[in-house]
């Protein structure tokens, strides 16, 4: 369909599902595909205006194998968005703008992302394992959650990611986050986890960012692709299922692929779901 000022525009459903008779409803962005980039406020206007959870513009870099791609919530543009990219790289291979087991790399402010579709026409996001560093639980945590992990670990910079981690058995939905206090206490956004009890998952999640303008998200690739590097850690699984445990749920697959089969130095972490472009 058209969109602003000619551009392609398509909704996209992502990392939704019916597993064991349960349903999914995964989360949702829209693509914008263009020949130029607008500029900084505009696509901010545009992801305000369209206030859904990502708002994703994509346009060709001089390589043909190659594409530029930006993130915006409502609020702010996102570093990185694992649904985004997954969603974009679907709007391709549909636009026949890449073809099967065709890699396709993503240009985002930060870093280059290596995109695929299997023969299954299943998308795969690539990304490079996350450095996990074990920390103590923070003082503020009592203030921010009604119950306390057992063990925390840190990724990136400041305004990178806690891992909070829960006992097995333990139901994260019954954890309370404040979202005004963890503002306040931390510029790092929170994953929190569990070994899954739920049958055919490894693992539970939930992820806070009111930081960066999410209190809850509906479904994170970004904190699966921090999560397939801690629980391949320690359950030594290359393939991993997890289910996200928002209002609304999502299912998100991790696989991790070694160095001598990926030729990265430390190996590849592919995250996939259901990808779904709406006609």
């Amino acid at each position: 369909m058209e969109g602003f000022d000619g551009q392609s525009v398509f909704h996209v459903s992502v990392f939704s599902g019916d597993y064991y008779g349960k349903l999914y409803a995964g989360t949702e962005a829209l693509i914008f595909l263009q020949e130029e980039p607008l500029s900084n406020e505009e696509m901010q206007d545009i992801a305000k205006r369209k206030d859904i959870s990502a708002t994703c513009f994509v346009w060709p870099s001089d390589n043909n194998s190659s594409y530029h791609i930006r993130f915006y919530n409502p609020e702010t543009e996102i570093q990185l968005c694992g649904h985004g990219l997954l969603a974009a790289a679907k709007v391709l291979y549909e636009k026949s703008l890449i073809q099967l087991s065709e890699p396709v790399e993503f240009i985002t402010q930060s870093s280059h992302i290596k995109a695929r579709i299997d023969e299954d026409q299943r998308v795969w996001i690539g990304f490079k394992p996350a450095l996990i560093e074990p920390a103590s639980i923070p003082n503020w945590a009592e203030d921010c959650c009604n119950i306390l992990p057992v063990e925390v670990s840190k990724v990136g910079p400041s305004n990178g990611y806690w891992i909070f981690e829960w006992p097995e058995g333990f139901d994260l939905k019954q954890l309370a986050v404040s979202f005004d206090k963890l503002t306040f206490a931390t510029e790092r956004a929170l994953i929190a986890t569990t070994r899954s009890q739920a049958k055919g998952f490894d693992y539970d999640l939930r992820y806070f960012a009111p930081q960066h303008g999410v209190n809850e998200d509906k479904a994170t690739g970004s904190a699966n692709r921090i999560l397939g590097s801690y629980w391949n850690n320690r359950l030594k699984r290359h393939s991993l299922k997890a289910q996200q445990l928002s209002d609304v749920g999502a299912i998100i697959d991790i696989e991790y692929e070694s160095p001598e089969l990926s030729g990265a130095e430390d190996g590849t972490v592919w995250i996939s779901g259901k990808v779904i472009v709406d006609a």
